[in-house]
């Protein structure tokens, strides 16, 4: 219907052209011009700014975080359009190469996949480095000046908005605690083998209520049954959620994992026709006194 109207207005030019008509048709001409002149102009403003494919050196790139690590991120090669953000936070002894290659399989190559890199393990060779977390408070300082940065460095490229949080076994237990903060923000959770304590039961009763949109617990069977009440309680709380269960074995972001995950991958960044009433609506990746004191999640070393 739009492109309709934006064709209309050639044709409401050569009516002008044509000679001399009855001031009726003029005057109706004039009028189509000009309605289909504001449906053009919006249709652009719903597209976004146009701008020139984005370039890379590759799809995985290095980004500098001012007081952190070099943060991973996979790149939308060829955007034109301004693309949505999925933040990957890895596991315990892991690398956020990895974690963008895993949920840059998973999510596709349209979003920015943005993957903050957290503390060096001490206990691997220089061979093998392999990284973890701190605090949940210190990755999100980190996220924090990681997202700051990649708005800097794309620009118009990266779109405005709630972001897809994601994060594997510790990480997913920072998502958790990251997202109690700011809802309206990290409004899509993906939770790969959380801690059943990092989302306790007043968290799933107040994810919806506070802007919080969808939650996708992934899991096996260690902590199984407790997750599964988790998704009942966010899923009571107002918010839509759903879980995948990965199996009799050891967790892992492997092919069988990354497999499971892809299925429901639309339902969680679809839109949300109706969106739950929100009681903090804050433009902020966190809220603005900062975030409070972190629980402590006790995780055994791998």
């Amino acid at each position: 219907m739009v492109r309709r109207a934006c064709e209309s207005a050639s044709a409401a030019m050569l009516i002008r052209r044509r000679g001399p008509r009855p001031r009726v048709l003029l005057a109706l001409a004039a009028l189509l011009a000009l309605v289909a002149l504001v449906a053009c102009n919006q249709k652009k403003r719903m597209r976004g700014p146009q701008l020139t494919p984005l370039k890379a050196e590759a799809w995985l790139v290095d980004l500098d975080v001012p007081g952190f690590g070099k943060a991973a991120v996979a790149v939308p090669l060829g955007a034109t359009t301004p693309r949505a953000i999925v933040i990957a936070l890895h596991g315990p002894a892991d690398r956020p190469e990895w974690a963008c290659s895993a949920l840059r399989s998973v999510a596709g190559p349209a979003p920015f996949v943005l993957c903050p890199r957290g503390l060096a393990r001490t206990d691997f060779p220089a061979s093998d480095p392999r990284y973890t977390f701190g605090t949940a408070d210190a990755t999100a300082s980190e996220l924090r000046a990681a997202l700051k940065e990649l708005k800097r460095r794309y620009g118009l490229y990266v779109a405005p908005g709630p972001v897809i949080f994601t994060g594997f076994e510790l990480g997913a237990d920072h998502v958790a605690w990251i997202a109690s903060q700011e809802p309206a923000f990290f409004s899509r959770v993906l939770l790969i083998e959380p801690a059943p304590s990092s989302w306790p039961s007043s968290q799933a009763s107040l994810f919806a209520r506070l802007g919080g949109q969808r939650a996708l617990f992934a899991f096996g069977s260690a902590h199984r049954d407790e997750l599964q009440q988790k998704v009942v309680l966010t899923g009571r709380g107002g918010a839509e959620a759903r879980s995948i269960f990965l199996g009799d074995r050891p967790p892992a972001l492997d092919g069988p994992t990354l497999g499971l995950l892809r299925k429901q991958w639309r339902w969680l960044a679809a839109p949300v026709s109706k969106p739950p009433t929100l009681d903090n609506v804050a433009g902020n990746v966190l809220s603005a006194g900062g975030p409070a004191p972190a629980p402590t999640t006790e995780r055994p070393a791998p």
